[in-house]
């Protein structure tokens, strides 16, 4: 980390602002070249290599609450508000282009059929320059260039329709629709300044580039170069070898590759070395399009049409490129032609690049297509899937949304819908295979040889919508609704790279910090600061993040240091993005633009974006915000961008704190580290050993936030902690001082989070209230108080947990029937705050069983329900802190079938709660794994009548079975493996109509029990754990709770 870096210290804000007024006036640099814009981005392929500032990002239909029905099904995130204008999709302020425009719709079971969203409008620069029926338009009914290729209906584009007219802006863009689109994707390029650009002409039919396109796959779609020359050459690569097809010396360029196989090869792979660095070695025919077998591939930029397999990607070099065959198969005969050029070497161009993985894919981690450092962009995906399910839908991998995470933000710059989306087809590609200019479905397989069930291969090309990046690029798709499809992944991701990041970070302001602020010369109207946890968006939306957010409804203004020289500056701010805001920007004073964030999400808050300032000669610069409506921040950071240099600082320490409520899981949290490029994720590492050696067996996992949760533990195990802290160069700190915890047992009931479960009473019906009295270790105390007046109406289903992973028990009712909502109120520790919160749209429908527990072991309660009956499936939606995620996944199909009881608890210990059903005399039990419930039901125990629950009675961490039959409690003690021998712990207790129930109230870590007279009395009795048996003859707890026909927690 150099000296100019700095985190929200007074200190290190002081030092640098010193240093920053200290360092002399430079002129201004120029502003940076967009790289091709408009059409220029097709007639210019040639100009592909250059990398530029210009940053692309998308809106998308994704379902904000991270459930897959969210992102387009219910078309509740398919707008981004609704007005007398229409539905809008996308706008922004300040210089771009729309890139792409992809929609799907299934009205009727017409999939692909866009007729229902009406008509689209397309503003640029606040002048309409289309608005059409959306079918119509892909149709091609608008004329050129609004034809084929450039625009596709869902007969050409496999279930999808998508618009790629190109279509540059000066100053604004907005996209509305007239109704309800359900799926669309808008990718657009934000450009560092309007030098250069010329808005979208209508009136140019772009014809030529139509004919390109309609060539593609058939001849080289860049502008000819006289002096080119061709190279053939054929070679024998013999088996476990290689063979050199060319060596090149530049400056130069190869325009085309050619290699004819005598057959489909994936095994042989194409390794190309450029200025003395491979930079490409990818598997042959996965390479050109098709990573399942031959196939005909008509893309842009590569093809496979018989024999031959051809590429056009322009491959500068400066002084040197190698081109080799790399056979780990059997002996292959090749024909190779290659095309070279002279070509001028220069800074700005990248070298051609690729990135290529195979293999299984895991459960709850996106599969990484690319994860680069430096700079460059990608400009292009081919992907192979082989789905590996033997139940279900065997093509459910297509679920999986892309996430893209540019520069090493948390927040995706895109966020999709699907996989099938992505690739821009529709429907788990409707209308079978096709190979398009920049799209294709090339195979789909259905148990074939190398196939065990369903298989995909699939390409896109991203040329006007290339990402580009300047210090770090990670580009990940799920596999499947959830992160949860067993498959095997191929992909190959075509990218321009350089090593040297083209910013720096030189500031960064913590808003929520007074010293950071002051050190900064802060200055605000009508400034308030509150507390923040919550998630990003995108594949860390489980995993909460704390932070204080300063919000001010009027001006705000600060001073950040910059480069000098810089070409552009980056504001980036991390925001609480439950509302959109927007605001005008000034610089020292000068009007500069309007920063619009036009998002919202109240599920996953936390959002980074950024907004661009001009290039500048200063060292300083003064930046006020005069926002329109609420305007929050909890820190923005600032990178120059000017010449690329090569990254080698480390980032500093981080300081680790432990979080949350240690039980069956530990959390970590630090505040975001500081480095001269920036932090690009952190290397958790634990240990039972206190030395916590930095070594691969220690490594938990790495976090791109700025916390970390250590699931599924021991109860009573002690865990020690480091952390490291690396950018996007492999530069890595030195390791956190050691943290250290214990695991503690869960308590679903413990509502203020004192460590003793209490009791919650439900009066349902009319009234709906809601009544507490807590435990202090021998009696619950006073009179019950009311903590909700509105709650569990009716006969709904209440039931209590700690959702958000606070330590305290909250409350969730389930509506059941037809609507099938679960609504949920936090506590306090003085009451449940919320008005009833929807965390689900549709669980526990029916006659369901619902029943709450930590089946993921992260600390946080989540929800099961089971059908029983015939069906005997078990349904579970996983908690993210602030809703219930998915759809609810199924975790078993065939569990408590009939009329059995089913119970949830820890039975193996291993932190996870599992499911276990009472037949009324036979138990079975079925393990978490985190994602699923294990086996067909394995029997815990041969005969354990009566009203069944579970608990930990002893203390060892484990589940127990306690079931109170006719007055005797009887408890089987679980093994880790099934429920031993059932024993008397208790000779008379819940006798008659009194509802028991099992906790640990004591705080002792046993479970004791508990029995609810109800009626007039009300009286409360409770026997404690010895480890071997209930105390007492039950000893009155309360004499006045849960009255009439109320309904207590915790019980059966």
């Amino acid at each position: 980390m150099n000296s100019r870096s700095l985190g929200g210290s007074a200190l290190a804000a002081i030092i640098l602002a010193a240093s920053a007024l200290a360092l002399p006036a430079a002129q201004a640099a120029p502003a940076p070249d967009n790289g091709p814009v408009g059409w220029d981005a097709y007639r210019r392929l040639d100009r592909l290599p250059q990398l530029n500032p210009a940053r692309t990002g998308q809106f998308s239909s994704f379902g904000r609450d991270g459930s897959n029905t969210g992102d387009g099904f219910s078309g509740e995130y398919s707008c981004l508000r609704k007005d007398d204008t229409g539905c809008v999709l996308a706008e922004r302020s300040g210089p771009g282009e729309v890139a792409s425009i992809w929609f799907t719709q299934g009205a009727g079971g017409r999939e692909g059929d866009v007729s229902a969203t009406g008509w689209i409008r397309v503003e640029l620069d606040g002048h309409t320059v289309v608005q059409r029926s959306l079918q119509e338009l892909v149709d091609g009914r608008e004329g050129a260039p609004f034809v084929h290729p450039l625009v596709a209906n869902a007969d050409q584009s496999s279930g999808g329709v998508y618009v790629k007219v190109p279509m540059p802006y000066r100053e604004s863009m907005r996209i509305t629709v007239q109704h309800n689109p359900n799926f669309y994707h808008v990718a657009y390029r934000d450009f560092a300044s309007a030098d250069g650009v010329r808005a979208f002409d209508r009136s140019d039919r772009a014809e030529d580039v139509l004919a390109t396109l309609r060539a593609s796959g058939t001849r080289d779609p860049k502008p000819p170069v006289p002096d080119a020359k061709t190279a053939t050459r054929t070679v024998r690569v013999p088996a476990g070898g290689r063979v050199q097809l060319a060596q090149l010396t530049g400056p130069g360029t190869i325009n085309a590759l050619r290699l004819r196989l005598p057959a489909y090869d994936n095994s042989l792979r194409l390794r190309l070395t450029f200025d003395g660095k491979t930079t490409v070695d990818s598997p042959v025919g996965e390479f050109f399009g098709s990573g399942l077998g031959q196939a005909g591939v008509r893309s842009l930029m590569f093809a496979m049409d018989g024999p031959w397999h051809t590429t056009w990607w322009p491959m500068p070099y400066r002084s040197s490129a190698l081109l080799e065959l790399v056979n780990p198969g059997k002996a292959v005969t090749v024909t190779s032609e290659v095309t070279s050029a002279p070509r001028a070497w220069t800074e700005s161009s990248g070298h051609f690049t690729t990135q290529s993985r195979a293999g299984r894919t895991e459960d709850g981690r996106d599969w990484t297509i690319a994860d680069a450092g430096g700079r460059g962009k990608l400009v292009g995906v081919t992907q192979t899937m082989r789905g590996l399910e033997s139940t279900g839908h065997f093509r459910e991998y297509l679920e999986g949304d892309e996430r893209v995470h540019v520069d090493s933000s948390p927040s995706p710059s895109w966020h999709g819908t699907g996989t099938e989306d992505f690739y821009e087809g529709g429907w788990y590609f409707h209308r079978q295979e096709f190979s398009a200019p920049l799209n294709g479905n090339t195979l789909h397989q259905k148990e074939t040889a190398g196939c065990p069930r369903e298989c995909d291969s699939v390409y896109r090309l991203l040329l006007s919508d290339a990402i580009g990046y300047s210090s770090a690029l990670r580009f990940g798709i799920e596999h499947g609704p959830s992160n949860t499809f067993d498959a095997d992944y191929a992909s190959t991701a075509y990218l321009y790279t350089r090593p040297e990041p083209a910013s720096r970070r030189t500031d960064v302001l913590d808003a929520g910090d007074a010293a950071s602020r002051a050190a900064h010369g802060w200055t605000e109207t009508g400034g308030t600061q509150s507390e923040l946890t919550a998630q990003f968006e995108g594949d860390d939306n489980d995993v909460p993040v704390r932070d204080d957010v300063r919000t001010s409804t009027g001006p705000v203004s600060f001073r950040i240091a910059v480069t000098p020289d810089s070409r552009g500056v980056v504001l980036r701010r991390t925001s609480d993005q439950s509302v959109p805001a927007r605001a005008e920007v000034l610089v020292d004073g000068t009007p500069v633009g309007t920063w619009h964030q036009p998002l919202y999400n109240s599920t996953s808050r936390w959002l980074e974006d950024s907004f661009t300032l001009p290039a500048t000669d200063k060292a300083q610069l003064t930046v006020t915000l005069r926002p329109s409506g609420p305007w929050t921040a909890a820190r923005y950071a600032v990178e120059s961008l000017g010449e690329p240099v090569a990254d080698t600082s480390a980032p500093a320490t981080p300081q680790v704190t432990l979080t949350g409520t240690r039980a069956r899981s530990l959390g970590l949290a630090w505040k975001p580290g500081t480095d001269d490029v920036g932090v690009d994720g952190y290397r958790v590492h634990g240990s039972r050993s206190a030395s916590v050696p930095i070594t691969p067996q220690t490594l938990l996992g790495t976090s791109r936030t700025t916390s970390f949760r250590h699931a599924a533990l021991t109860v009573g195990s002690t865990w020690h902690y480091r952390v490291v802290a690396v950018d996007a160069a492999g530069n890595a700190s030195a390791p956190s001082a050691v943290v250290s915890a214990t695991v503690k047992q869960a308590l679903a009931s413990d509502v203020d989070g004192d460590g003793r479960a209490d009791v919650t009473t439900f009066t349902r019906g009319d009234t709906a209230d809601v009544f507490v009295a807590r435990s202090d270790g021998s009696r619950f105390v006073g009179t019950s108080a009311k903590w909700h007046d509105d709650f569990a109406v009716g006969g709904e289903i209440p039931l209590t947990g700690d959702f958000d992973g606070d330590g305290r028990a909250d409350v969730a009712t389930f509506t059941r029937g037809r609507s099938a909502k679960v609504f949920v109120s936090l506590s306090d520790g003085s009451r449940f705050v919320q008005d009833a919160w929807q965390w689900h749209g549709f669980f526990a429908a029916d006659d369901e069983i619902p029943l709450v527990g930590d089946f993921n072991g992260d600390g946080r309660d989540d929800i099961v329900t089971f059908t029983r009956g015939d069906r005997g499936d078990v349904y579970v939606a996983l908690s993210t802190g602030s809703s219930f995620a998915g759809t609810s996944e199924k975790w078993h199909d065939h569990f408590a079938v009939g009329v059995e009881t089913p119970a949830v608890g820890d039975v193996n210990g291993d932190g996870r709660d599992d499911i276990v059903t009472f037949t009324g005399g036979a138990v079975y039990a079925a393990m978490s794994t985190g994602s699923s419930f294990a086996g067909d039901g394995i029997r815990w125990h041969a005969n354990l009548p009566g009203r069944p629950s579970l608990g930990d009675v002893d203390g060892d961490g484990r589940a127990d079975a306690v079931t109170f039959n006719g007055g005797k409690v009887i408890v089987a003690r679980s093994t880790g493996f099934d429920f031993g021998a059932a024993t008397v712990w208790h000779e008379r207790f819940a006798v008659g109509d009194e509802v028991p129930g099992v906790a640990d109230f004591t705080g002792d870590g046993r479970a004791d029990i508990v029995t609810f007279t109800r009626g007039g009395a009300g009286d409360v009795y409770v026997a404690t754990s010895t480890g071997a048996g209930f105390a007492g003859d039950g000893v009155k707890w309360h004499d006045q709770f849960a009255l009439g026909t109320e309904l207590p927690r915790p019980s059966i």
